[in-house]
C-alpha cells in the first residue's frame, strides 16, 4: 500500500508528472536539462527528482558535477502504459515532448552538461 501512495504523491504534482513523462520518451536527462525544461532552480529540480526517486520511479547517477536521471528499471510497464493513455497526446505532453528534445539536443551539441561548463546568467 505504501508503494501506491508514494507513486501517487510523486506523480500528483504537475512538474514531477511532466518530467516523468519526458523521461518516458528520453534515455536520460541531466539536472540542467530538467531545470531548463521546467524553468526551475537546480535545488528545486533536485527536490522534485528526489521524490520521484524515493517512489522508485527513476534512477540517478552522478557524473562529475552533474546528476543524470533515467526511468527506473523496476517500473511496471503496465503503469507506464496507463500513465501514457491517461495523459494522452494533447496539450502539454505534446508541447513538452518537442521542448525536451530541443533542450537535450542543444545541451549535447554544446557539451554543456558533459563539460561542466554550463553558463550562468547574472
Amino acid at each position: 500500500m505504501e508503494s501506491i501512495l508514494s507513486i501517487s504523491k510523486a506523480l500528483g504534482e504537475k512538474n514531477r508528472l511532466r518530467v516523468f513523462l519526458a523521461l518516458m520518451d528520453t534515455e536520460e536527462l541531466c539536472v540542467c536539462d530538467v531545470g531548463d525544461f521546467l524553468g526551475l532552480a537546480p535545488a528545486t529540480v533536485s527536490r522534485h527528482m528526489s521524490i520521484l526517486h524515493q517512489a522508485g520511479l527513476i534512477e540517478s547517477e552522478k557524473r562529475g558535477r552533474w546528476v543524470y536521471y533515467r526511468m527506473g528499471t523496476a517500473v511496471d510497464p503496465r503503469l507506464l502504459g496507463w500513465i501514457r493513455s491517461s495523459v494522452g497526446n494533447d496539450g502539454f505532453p505534446a508541447q513538452d515532448r518537442e521542448k525536451i528534445r530541443e533542450i537535450v539536443r542543444l545541451h549535447r551539441e554544446s557539451c554543456l552538461c558533459d563539460s561542466g561548463g554550463r553558463e550562468t546568467s547574472g
